[in-house]
C-alpha cells in the first residue's frame, strides 16, 4: 500500500481512448437502466450507514466512461477495495497502485480525495489516466443489482455522468461453518467433514473427514459468484474414511463457482455446472 504522502495525481480531464486492444466501446447489457434494480432507494435515520456498509469491499471495474473492458488477465483485472474501517481505498489500474481517501454523506453523495498513485511506465492502451480522472470526478455512486444478480457499483461525476462501473462476486454468503452433505451428487454421512470458509482473507479450512485441511481461496472477476479452492494441504492421518476424503479434496479442486441452495444449503459447481458439493449451514449449537 501506498501512503498519501505518496506522489498525489491530480487530473481534471477524462480521457477517452479509442481503438484500445482492451476495451470495446459500448454499453454492456448489465448497466442499461432497465436491467438493474436499487438496493436501497428511499433515506432513512441510517440511511448514511446503510450507504458505508453497501460499499464496503473489493470491486472488479467493468466500465470507465464509455469503454468496457475485456482481454486483461484475471491478476491485471483493475479494482476499488474500500474499507470503511479506515476510510480509504485501495486498488489497481492494470498497471498502477493507488489509494486514497473517501467519505459517504447523505443522498449517497460521495467523496474521494488525497488520490494517489504509483507512477510505473504503463502500456500506451492502460487505465491508468481514464481511471484516475474518473475517481477524482466522482460525486455520488448507486449500489443495484442486475437481472443475474450480480452487484454493481455505479460511480457518478458531481455533473451527474456515469464515469465508472464495477462488480463484486457475491460469496459472501458462503462465510462460516458447513456441514459437508453431498459430493458428486452422492449422499454421505460423515460428521468430520466439515468445512469453514473465510471470504475475506481467502481461506478455507476444516475436515475432509478424517484430516484436518486448509487452503486458498481466490475469484474470477469475469465470472458470477466465482469461487476456486487451490493449494489445499491435510495432515496424514490414516482413517476409514479415506475413500470419502479423498472424493471430498478432487471435487473441491473442480469448484469455479458457488450458490445459495435454500435457506440452508450451498452448492459448489464445476466448469460444467454439476454440483460437486453440497454443504448445509452449521450454528454454534453444532459444535
Amino acid at each position: 500500500m501506498i501512503k498519501s504522502s505518496n506522489i498525489i495525481v491530480l487530473i481534471g480531464i477524462v480521457a477517452v481512448l479509442s481503438g484500445c486492444s482492451l476495451f470495446k466501446k459500448e454499453v454492456p447489457v448489465a448497466e442499461q437502466p432497465g436491467n438493474t434494480m436499487p438496493l436501497y432507494s428511499t433515506p432513512v435515520a441510517d440511511a448514511t450507514k446503510t450507504a458505508v456498509n453497501a460499499i464496503a469491499g473489493k470491486w472488479f471495474v467493468r466500465t470507465v466512461g464509455t469503454m468496457t473492458l475485456s482481454g486483461i488477465e484475471d491478476e491485471d483485472w483493475p479494482y476499488l477495495d474500500f474499507v470503511p474501517s479506515e476510510g480509504r481505498f485501495y486498488g489497481s489500474d492494470g498497471c498502477n497502485v493507488l489509494n486514497g481517501e473517501y467519505k459517504i454523506s447523505e443522498n449517497q453523495i460521495l467523496l474521494l480525495s488525497n488520490v494517489a498513485s504509483t507512477m510505473r511506465l504503463c502500456e500506451s492502451d492502460s487505465l491508468s489516466f481514464p481511471m484516475q480522472s474518473a475517481l477524482n470526478s466522482v460525486g455520488s455512486f448507486t449500489v443495484s443489482k442486475n437481472q443475474v444478480g450480480s452487484t454493481l457499483l455505479t460511480l457518478i461525476s458531481r455533473n451527474d455522468k456515469v464515469v465508472m462501473t464495477l462488480s463484486k462476486s457475491d460469496i459472501d454468503f458462503l462465510n462460516g461453518a458447513w456441514q459437508v452433505v453431498q459430493i458428486n451428487g452422492k449422499s454421505i454421512d460423515v460428521a468430520e467433514a466439515r468445512l469453514i470458509f473465510d471470504v475475506i482473507d481467502g481461506r478455507i479450512s476444516g475436515n475432509a473427514g478424517c484430516n484436518a485441511l486448509k487452503g486458498e481461496l481466490s475469484r474470477n472477476p469475469k465470472v458470477e459468484n466465482s469461487l476456486q479452492i487451490s493449494n489445499i494441504i491435510t495432515t496424514l492421518r490414516s482413517c476409514p474414511n479415506l475413500a470419502t476424503e479423498s472424493a471430498l479434496l478432487i471435487a473441491l479442486e473442480e469448484v469455479v463457482a458457488a450458490n445459495i441452495d435454500g435457506k440452508e444449503h450451498v452448492k459448489l459447481v464445476d466448469a460444467s455446472g454439476n454440483t460437486t458439493v453440497r454443504l448445509k449451514r452449521l450454528s454454534r449449537s453444532d459444535f
